[in-house]
């Protein structure tokens, strides 16, 4: 099931919701695990769909005059 949601934000708005995914990616990539029990596919697949988000917003901003985000959910 694919919903999408609309949300219009400001540059401003747009910039903190990056930093904050930047903040959460890092947050998935450098958390403990051991390194000997193989790939995490949870880990994985988080840090692909923040990445996709992050791409989301990225291109939104890099739009002049954008005036709203699209996000998938």
């Amino acid at each position: 099931m694919s919903e999408q949601v609309t949300l219009d934000l400001t540059q401003h708005q747009r910039d903190l919701v990056l930093e904050g995914l930047r903040y959460i990616r890092s947050s998935r990539r450098f958390e403990f695990r051991d390194p000997l029990a193989g790939r995490d596919e949870r880990r994985d697949n988080d840090l692909r769909e923040i990445a996709a988000l992050m791409g989301q917003f990225e291109a939104a901003a890099a739009v002049p005059g954008a005036a709203s985000t699209r996000a998938k959910g």
